[in-house]
């Protein structure tokens, strides 16, 4: 019998039910190999590769700007990541050398919470003066401390009409915001504006929930948990999650985090081009916060979490984190 007819005798669900098994094993091993490479390549295992070791110095570096460009810096601040902070960086230049961008500036921002804490005589815990000192020893005269960004908040929006690329430049994260309530005008027209965000297929799996109850966006910040210091002045803040619904198979298991994280960025810019001052938050969640903050939320079952954005109006004159960027050719590869 020829197969089609064959088919056509088979009612639909049960095709289904004998598609499923099949496509339930290649997503097994596909996950198995995702699973593999990020366990063998991640920062996941004891050694610590260059690479391994830049992405701990950076993580570790940009927690202490942040510190440093908080609407009320607290004194003695980020003690273990600081002298964490000292141990990688000699770590790194002992066994590579001093040849990365990106621990230089690591170096500078020490020296900078050094300097910080001095102009403020503030008498910082032995245990971390021990560590900046082996610091100092090691890079003395070589580097100077960086100067986290202080802008005011005309200057930081006088290019909002501008070119693309002086536009660009100036959005940064901002985490200092006033008491001034957000017009939802402004947030509809930016959200208005990301529409034009590209996606597979024109599939627009990305949902955006903004909430303006200031209890209820306390809870949800509590239990996101990477917005100390700053979290409690959000005004709104916008949680953005895709519809898993939209895709299928195997090689669309990552396109909703894909699709999302451009509608991210394109939303950020739509912020900046409103003058409103954004952070945004990540969503990297374990099983157990996921669920929690999806109850808190109210998110469907079928939406993944992508990201927050705090939104706020910025005071008059505030601080913004340097946030080192590589040199273009250290990041880009051109093939013939």
């Amino acid at each position: 019998m020829p197969y089609n007819k064959l088919k056509a005798l088979v009612p639909q669900n049960l095709r289904a039910f004998i598609r499923n098994p099949f496509l339930n094993i290649k997503l097994k091993c596909a996950y198995r190999y995702d699973y593999q490479k990020y366990l063998k390549f991640g920062r996941n295992r004891f050694e610590l590769s260059p690479i391994k070791l830049i992405g701990q110095i950076i993580l570790l570096y940009h927690v202490i700007e942040k510190g440093l460009t908080m609407p009320e810096t607290r004194l003695g601040f980020g003690k273990q990541r600081i002298i964490r902070l000292c141990d990688l960086c000699l770590r790194y230049k002992n066994k590579y050398g001093l040849n990365d961008d990106q621990v230089k500036h690591a170096v500078q921002v020490i020296l900078e919470y050094d300097d910080f804490h001095k102009r403020n005589n503030f008498k910082l815990d032995k245990s971390i003066t021990e560590n900046i000192n082996h610091i100092l020893v090691d890079f003395a005269n070589q580097l100077e401390p960086s100067q986290q960004i202080e802008v005011t908040r005309e200057d930081y929006f006088k290019h909002t009409s501008d070119s693309f690329q002086l536009f660009s430049d100036s959005r940064s994260s901002i985490r200092n915001f006033t008491q001034q309530d957000i017009p939802i005008e402004k947030l509809e027209q930016a959200l208005e504006l990301v529409r034009n965000t590209p996606s597979a297929c024109n599939r627009q799996s990305w949902r955006t929930y903004i909430f303006s109850d200031h209890e209820r966006i306390k809870r949800i910040l509590d239990a996101q948990g990477g917005n100390n210091g700053f979290g409690h002045l959000t005004n709104k803040l916008i949680v953005i999650t895709g519809e898993m619904g939209l895709f299928g198979g195997i090689a669309e298991r990552y396109q909703v985090y894909i699709d999302g994280g451009m509608y991210a960025m394109n939303l950020l810019y739509a912020l900046h081009y409103n003058q409103l001052a954004a952070c945004i938050l990540n969503c990297s969640h374990t099983p157990d916060k996921d669920e929690l903050l999806r109850s808190i939320c109210g998110i469907k079952d079928s939406e993944n979490f992508i990201a927050m954005i705090a939104c706020g109006i910025p005071p008059e004159k505030f601080k913004i984190a340097v946030s080192r960027r590589y040199e273009r050719s250290a990041t880009n590869n051109l093939i013939d």
